[in-house]
């Protein structure tokens, strides 16, 4: 292939992205605005108080699984026999099912966020920063979620003169913000910067690569396929990360989601099940409202 050609099979879907994501910002703005869209925010954020006991459940049943099986949160990191690895193996189990009981679960989100630190020194920092959608579920379990047994001891106190009520609204920023950047630094990762594991992939079931398939286009190498794949994948973390479009943004990637799910089959859910969490959370959460009290932090009195 001709080194021309080469270069523009990277340049058009890098435009692409970037022209998108610039789109996004401009309807952001239009549909902060628009009363249609608000008065559908208002019907779906009648579903926001489910998101702490979703994401709790949910994330339970996923650490419990994950240490039945000798992992830390998903198969990409297997544990080994060593005292370490066990201890970390069992702490998550105990996580998981004090998160799926609802027993002490704010102790347990700060044991999420040191189960994720802790994989640092067994696993190599490129592949737990795949992971970052986890301390970012911590800190909203540890800000959102009310459960009795934890805020009766160490936090009743900050409980009781409202502090965690003056940092609440940032609980889903902070959400969104880790796991859209835990999206991109996953398909720059495993697309852009070292793409082995997905050429063997596609090697496996060439016809993924619909840009040859389906449309023709001969020249459109699996490489170009996954660098593409990247390219957007980077677009779509972005763009949660920031809150653009959020309800919109994040319905797309859960289709997205759901769609490679099919694909890749039951090994890549324990990647795709936090995610959908996640969605889930913003699609109910209350964005209008957080961005009104951030304007007026900042305008001056």
């Amino acid at each position: 292939m001709a080194e021309g050609d080469h270069i523009s099979w990277c340049i058009v879907p890098t435009v692409i992205a970037v022209a998108v994501l610039i789109i996004a910002v401009f309807l952001e703005f239009f549909a902060r605005k628009n009363p249609a869209i608000r008065k559908l925010a208002e019907t779906l954020k009648s579903g926001a108080f489910l998101s702490p006991t979703i994401i709790s459940i949910t994330i339970g049943f996923l650490l419990i699984i994950s240490s039945w099986h000798n992992f830390l949160f998903a198969p990409g990191l297997g544990l080994d026999e060593s005292l370490t690895a066990q201890i970390i193996r069992y702490s998550q189990a105990v996580i998981g099912i004090g998160l799926v009981l609802g027993l002490f679960i704010r102790y347990l989100t700060l044991g999420i966020i040191v189960l994720f630190i802790a994989g640092f020194f067994i696993f190599p920092a490129l592949s737990m920063l795949d992971y970052l959608i986890y301390p970012g579920i911590g800190v909203f379990l540890f800000l959102i979620h009310r459960d009795v047994l934890s805020s009766a001891f160490i936090f009743h106190p900050i409980e009781k003169k409202e502090f965690l009520d003056k940092y609440r609204k940032f609980a889903l920023p902070i959400l969104r913000f880790l796991a859209g950047l835990g999206l991109a630094y996953a398909a720059f990762h495993h697309n852009i910067f070292d793409t082995s594991g997905a050429l063997k992939f596609l090697q496996e079931k060439p016809t993924l690569n619909f840009m040859q398939n389906v449309f023709g286009f001969s020249n459109f190498t699996n490489t170009y396929f996954i660098f593409t794949t990247g390219v957007f994948g980077m677009l779509a973390g972005i763009i949660l990360m920031f809150g653009l479009l959020e309800r919109f943004s994040a319905s797309i990637i859960g289709i997205g989601l759901l769609i490679m799910a099919i694909i890749m089959g039951w090994s890549f859910l324990p990647l795709a099940i936090p995610y959908f969490a996640v969605i889930y959370s913003v699609i109910t959460g209350n964005q209008f409202e957080e961005r009104e009290i951030f304007d007026k932090s900042v305008k001056p009195s």
